[in-house]
């Protein structure tokens, strides 16, 4: 009879489970948008504009990238009219923002809904019941990105998009719910005080909305990953109280990365007659964690390094208005290449990445935009408060978050060079926000991000919080490679001598990668994608090697929109290990042979697949390059057109092959073995010989492109990926430049080759950002012919007149050539001219300086017959 019993109990509960009571919909389409302030927004003027649009939407999508300076910022409205269903008698109806940045006014048939929502990350809702009328409603939604000195951010390195950028819900519930226009849009608090191997305790706090008289409950039912019922608990309510559940099961399933088990609470409200009012579901993962200065963390009572990455949320061309697909393909791309550690940055992101996190068992940090600098006064610290607040709310029932973050780089405007009252603010709104995060959660950590040294830090007084994470770029904004790990070692001594109980996390690192940029002999700041990789092989040396580093997050998971940046790709910060289109570079497959625990092998750079080179002997048939390989096996063998090379053994999962390309096709086959799997990778590389004796008769000369005052390669990924070659000096029967020196980027922090300014005209900058200055000549020892030449030139930020006479074999071609006159600064210039040569003269381009310094950013010389 027991046994009929429970399994009657069982069904019941599933039924109950099963039916749906909380209607919620999704309302992103057909809306209608006007950029701009309306006096009467509405009327239906003809003189107003209006655009249909479908959220997500962001209206700089397309300023953010151009190269007029700034991008709107401004006032923008959304409308559209609808008929709410009628699900329920007397239903409440609310309208639930995922986020819209970053001041957003809400008005139902004209009349104005609620306060205005401050900031543009967090989440929340709003009844509009009181404003409905039966038939066709008209919503209107203001929103407002204009800079706001009470609103953080304040300023960063990344774009304040405008717009509703992610889902618009709907939620119609009964008059007796659970609570949903509230400070964070969450009414179910799930916290599980005591977690082991062979027990677990929950505790659920569920904020409801009901009337004086009646009798209501809330059951709370715990499912396992298989739908199966686990416990169910009922919590008799009182008006106007919180409703406090708990229980505890036996020999739970943990979530950890390596197994991110996941139940399922299904919270509902109920009267004596088992009748459902409302319900909601969250996930419950089982785990327990520590922070330990000294040994880093551990999940489950298992020391754990954490490796991974942080995120923006935009991609090229759709600024922040990205869809949950995109979200979830992110998510599972940082899962492949083994990452199991996410900073959620520089703000709480779209629902679906914690959603994901849960589910692929990231281990997430999360924070709010305090960046740069505080918000001006006291009622922008309620703000940031009130910002947290509501960070933390929502997002609290996410099993992957272990830390709650109250701010980035917050000293970048230097506090003591801000005034002794801005400091007093700022120093108090650090102490706020950190009492703040262990007010709202007792059960995860306050961590803050700084960037200056920790005594910095620590004369201001705002090392509150209980982690302590630090930006640091060694080997890419300051000192070299060699550096990194001596820089890391006395950066972490330094910060736990300050403090012996804040672990640390090394918060953000990495370099800049253009993937048009490729260099055989890469250096410091010079974008190629080779060095990027070089410089996280340093600092993953250190990391590993350092159990004090509790963690680690390159910056960034992919390149993103920043409209100040001028680096190699304007508007583009490309530190990313995957492209703005999520095209992967060459280090995320040297960390995917790092960290994954499955086999694994790649060609890290089958992705540049025409190449070229010098023959390696005057009538030689091929060109020697080397080949990077990674993987987790032992060793590889590498096959060039079906011959073997050899095998290599792997060093901190990396070799590389000294390979022979031969002019056209080449075939690459590299075959490994790992826990008795057989591993193979392919590239064809369509390979472009350039003879080492441009009179070669073996191997005739064609078409060559120079990226003059560069190391590096570079690809015309937008002209059928065009290959210009790296600068070099002139060789007697070859080519090469006579004289002057590289262009040196101005800044002493940089001190690299070239510049980073955006160059109007080109798609192709840094053709155009690096040069040959004060050079001579340009000379081609090619055979007699005709040939198409072809220069590239820019005057980039010049203050100096500079004049030249160009001359081909003695005759001149451009003469008083002034390049800022004529065509101004910062602008690529190329022009092509037909040129003979006759009597084995071969070609010489002179410089001849009139006033000034002459210059050269590209050269290209193309046979005609």
């Amino acid at each position: 009879m027991k046994k009929i019993l429970s399994l009657l109990v069982f069904a019941i509960a599933v039924s109950s489970y099963a039916q749906q009571v909380r209607h919620i919909e999704t309302i992103n389409e057909s809306w209608h948008f006007h950029k701009g302030v309306l006096d009467k927004p509405f009327t239906n003027d003809a003189g107003t504009v209006w655009e249909k649009v479908t959220i997500p939407h962001s209206w700089n999508t397309e300023d953010i990238l151009d190269d007029k300076a700034g991008y709107y910022r401004g006032e923008g409205w959304y409308k559209k009219t609808m008929e709410i269903p009628q699900v329920y008698e007397n239903q409440q109806v609310f309208l639930l923002f995922e986020a819209a940045n970053q001041v957003t006014s809400l008005f139902v048939n004209g009349k104005e809904v609620g306060e205005d929502h401050i900031g543009g990350y967090t989440t929340f809702a709003l009844d509009i019941t009181s404003a409905l009328k039966a038939g066709k409603n008209e919503i209107a939604v203001k929103v407002e990105n204009a800079h706001n000195d009470e609103i953080v951010p304040q300023s960063a390195d990344f774009s304040f998009y405008g717009g509703i950028y992610r889902d618009i819900q709907l939620i119609i519930t009964k008059p007796v719910h659970f609570e949903v226009a509230n400070l964070g849009a969450n009414a179910i608090f799930i916290r599980t005080p005591e977690v082991s191997e062979t027990s677990a305790s929950i505790s659920v706090q569920s904020k409801i909305v009901r009337p004086k008289k009646g009798t209501f409950y809330v059951r709370q039912s715990l499912f396992d990953a298989k739908h199966t019922l686990v416990k169910t608990v009922k919590s008799k309510s009182s008006f106007g109280k919180d409703v406090f559940g708990e229980f505890s099961i036996a020999n739970p399933n943990l979530w950890s990365p390596e197994t991110p088990y996941l139940y399922k609470l299904v919270s509902e409200i109920v009267d004596k007659k088992g009748n459902v009012y409302d319900r909601v579901e969250n996930p419950v993962g089982f785990r327990w964690f520590n922070f330990d200065p000294k040994k880093g963390f551990s999940i489950n009572g298992k020391p754990t390094k954490l490796i991974g990455t942080c995120r923006h949320q935009d991609f090229l061309g759709k600024a922040n208005a990205v869809s949950d697909e995109i979200h979830r393909n992110d998510m599972k791309l940082l899962k492949d290449m083994g990452s199991n550690f996410l900073r959620i940055a520089h703000y709480p992101q779209d629902p679906a990445i914690l959603e994901m996190c849960n589910k692929l068992g990231f281990v997430a940090t999360l924070e709010i935009p305090f960046v740069d600098k505080a918000a001006a006064n006291e009622a922008g610290k309620q703000n940031s408060i009130k910002m947290l607040k509501e960070a933390i709310r929502f997002n609290y029932n996410n099993p992957s978050i272990v830390a709650w973050n109250l701010g980035n780089e917050t000293t970048m405007k230097a506090p003591d060079k801000l005034g002794e009252a801005y400091t007093k603010h700022f120093v108090s709104t650090h102490e706020a926000l950190a009492k703040t995060i262990k007010e709202e959660d007792q059960t995860r950590y306050s961590y803050s991000v700084f960037f200056r040294e920790p005594a910095y830090q620590d004369r201001l007084g705002i090392r509150f919080t209980e982690l302590v994470g630090y930006n640091k770029y060694y080997g890419w904004y300051v000192q070299e490679l060699e550096d990194i790990d001596k820089n890391l070692r006395s950066l972490v001594a330094r910060s736990l001598e300050l403090d012996p109980d804040k672990p640390f996390i090394l918060s953000e690192y990495g370099g800049g990668a253009d993937p048009r940029l490729r260099s055989y002999n890469p250096t410091r700041f010079d974008f190629s994608v080779d060095y990027q990789f070089l410089l996280h092989k340093y600092y993953m040396k250190t990391i590993l090697d350092m159990p004090e580093i509790s963690g680690a997050n390159v910056w960034n998971y992919a390149d993103f929109q920043v409209e100040h940046r001028k680096d190699a790709v304007p508007h583009i910060n490309n530190k990313g290990l995957v492209s703005a289109t999520r095209k992967k570079k060459d280090v995320y497959y040297w960390y995917q042979a790092l960290l994954k625990k499955t086999p694994f092998l790649a060609i890290a750079s089958k992705s540049w697949n025409k190449r070229s080179g010098i023959a390696d002997a005057k009538n030689g048939t091929y060109a020697t390059q080397p080949l990077t390989i990674v993987g987790n096996g032992n060793d590889v063998e590498l096959f060039l057109n079906g011959t073997s090379l050899g095998k290599k053994v792997f060093e901190f999962s990396t070799t590389t092959f000294e390979v022979p390309f031969v002019d056209g096709q080449n075939l690459i086959e590299v075959i490994s073995e790992k826990d008795g799997k057989r591993l193979k990778d392919v590239a064809f590389i369509d390979f472009n010989l350039i003879p080492k004796y441009l009179k070669s008769n073996t191997n005739p000369f064609e078409e060559i492109a120079i990226n003059v005052g560069s190391y590096c390669y570079f690809i015309e990924s937008d002209n059928m990926d065009y290959l210009w070659m790296p600068d070099k000096a002139y060789e007697k029967g070859g080519f090469g430049y006579v004289g002057g020196e590289f262009l040196k980027h101005p800044s002493k922090r940089r001190n690299a080759i070239g510049t980073d300014v955006s160059v109007k005209g080109t798609e192709n900058d840094p053709i155009y950002q690096t040069q040959r200055i004060g050079i001579e000549a340009y000379k081609f020892d090619v055979p007699n012919g005709t040939y198409e030449l072809s220069l590239l030139l820019a005057e980039l930020k010049t203050k100096d007149q500079n004049v030249m006479d160009i001359l081909v074999n003695d005759k001149a071609i451009w003469t008083n050539l002034n390049l800022k006159k004529e065509y101004g600064n910062d602008r690529g210039v190329a022009k092509r001219f037909l040129i003979t040569v006759e009597n084995d003269k071969g070609i010489t381009v002179n410089f001849k300086a009139k006033e000034g310094q002459t210059r050269l950013s590209g050269i290209k010389l193309r046979r005609v017959n």
